[in-house]
């Protein structure tokens, strides 16, 4: 009856620092994932922000196309495809 006793406490204290260990390692990650989240909204708006401004920029360039080699330069407008070299005449 004795050693079913001292069992048990065996399995409960086992038990016990699994629990705990489990819920320590639930609040570092749950703490992780919120400094993840606050960082990915950061960016986020950032995006969006840049987006929007970009929009703004393509709309000036409608009126304004000196501002187009710089686009170009970015990868936001596609550039004017060279001119084909000429074929020399046969003869």
């Amino acid at each position: 009856m004795n050693n079913s006793i001292s069992r048990y406490n065996l399995v409960l204290v086992v038990s016990l620092v699994a629990v705990a260990i489990f819920c320590a390692q639930y609040y570092f990650k749950t703490r992780e994932l919120r400094s993840l989240q606050s960082q990915v909204n950061y960016y986020q708006q950032r995006e969006l922000v840049l987006k929007q401004l970009l929009g703004e920029v393509m709309a000036y360039s409608e009126k304004n196309p000196a501002i187009d080699p710089l686009l170009i330069n970015i990868g936001a407008k596609q550039g004017k495809p060279a001119p084909a070299p000429a074929k020399p005449a046969s003869k």
